[in-house]
């Protein structure tokens, strides 16, 4: 018998990633069935005094009796709970080098992807958002922009806004780059909308939801999913269509981690409004404590939360990792060579991929040597 998990999601902008209130996205799974969501939900409502018959995290969120409601929640359903929590700009930041970067680089881009530099160019951009660097704002701005239309007039002027004399240089790089491979840039958004994957294309709800079924799938041989009607999912199912009835489990080793890549669904995944769908109305609640650990609550539930959300919320997430761009190990500072070698590369108009495993093997070395480490 195929095994229930239920799906909703909080902090939800669609390709806003630049919402100003909305800094996260949360997508929240519980593996259980329509009779005993029922019964928990009823009962919680009833010995809690929760108003209009349904679970609404929000609203629970905001008051000591509400989170009192959702820690139950979260107990009952332990070891049954999966999370992908996102930070929605260093998200940005990723879909940045995705569509900016790899089109570029993609004769070889395992080879920069296994080194990190996706990594170390994500985590840059986001410092220099996040302190406020001069231009950093303006790239964001713009690149969103860019997706959201896909306008390739703007390509003739990507990112001229954020020219700005104190710049740092990892941001005049960044942006230099992007300028001279406006081309790359214009056939990866014209492969985007032949494709017709254009309208959700920074949404995170998508990967989310096939990260999280991926490992559900590890543990049934088959997942009935019931997710809230998100937009993104009324829009195309196909990615999850073809994993309707599929019972070999499949892993990627890509980047060094091994992680599913396949799952057996019993049917198309039903959308059911929480409304109607006790599930769903856990996963809301669940999906709002996500969110609100994220907001920097410091109450004793969002400390417990938070030690919780540590291991159950890892599937998919986009969280940024400082540790990628500290200039005093090995692997950001032959990133930090390998981004001012590919801005001359793109600036003289040079071949981008041509002798770069050789020229990695060579400043991996060199910088191992000078650091006194043969």
């Amino acid at each position: 018998m195929a095994q229930h998990i239920y799906f909703d999601e909080s902090g939800f902008t669609g390709n806003n990633l630049l919402h100003p209130d909305q800094k996260y996205f949360v997508y929240a799974s519980v593996a259980s069935d329509d009779h005993e969501a029922k019964e928990v939900v009823e009962s919680v409502i009833r010995r809690y005094g929760i108003q209009g018959g349904e679970l609404k995290g929000r609203n629970l969120i905001r008051f000591n009796r509400g989170r009192r409601a959702v820690d139950e929640i979260i107990s009952h359903f332990e070891g049954r709970v999966k999370l992908s929590v996102s930070d929605k700009k260093y998200a940005l930041a990723c879909k940045l080098f995705e569509y900016i970067f790899e089109p570029c680089l993609s004769e070889i881009n395992s080879v920069f992807y296994r080194v990190g530099f996706h990594k170390f160019i994500a985590n840059m951009l986001y410092i220099e958002f996040v302190a406020r660097g001069a231009g950093a704002e303006d790239i964001f701005a713009e690149f969103e922009e860019l997706m959201r239309t896909r306008d390739e007039a703007k390509l003739g002027s990507i990112f001229a806004s954020s020219v700005h004399p104190e710049n740092s240089p990892i941001l005049v790089q960044i942006r230099e780059f992007a300028q001279c491979m406006a081309d790359d840039v214009r056939k990866e958004l014209r492969a985007i909308g032949d494709a017709g994957l254009g309208k959700w294309i920074l949404d995170l709800t998508d990967t989310a939801l096939f990260t999280l079924l991926a490992n559900w799938g590890t543990e049934y041989d088959q997942i009935t999913a019931v997710c809230d009607p998100a937009k993104p999912l009324q829009h195309d199912q196909s990615a999850f269509d073809v994993m309707i009835g599929r019972e070999d489990r499949v892993f990627s080793d890509a980047f060094g981690e091994r992680h599913p890549i396949t799952f057996n669904l019993s049917g198309p995944i039903q959308l059911r409004d929480s409304k109607i769908s006790h599930g769903v109305q856990i996963a809301d609640a669940l999906a709002a404590a996500g969110a609100y650990v994220f907001t920097g609550a410091t109450d004793a539930h969002a400390t417990r939360w938070r030690s919780i959300i540590a291991g159950i919320g890892h599937y998919g997430s986009i969280i940024p990792d400082m540790d990628e761009v500290d200039i005093r190990d090995v692997r950001a500072q032959r990133n930090a060579v390998l981004l001012m070698e590919l801005h001359s590369r793109a600036k003289a108009g040079k071949n981008l991929v041509e002798g770069m495993p050789e020229y990695i093997h060579i400043i991996s070395r060199m910088i191992t040597e000078r650091r006194g480490h043969p």
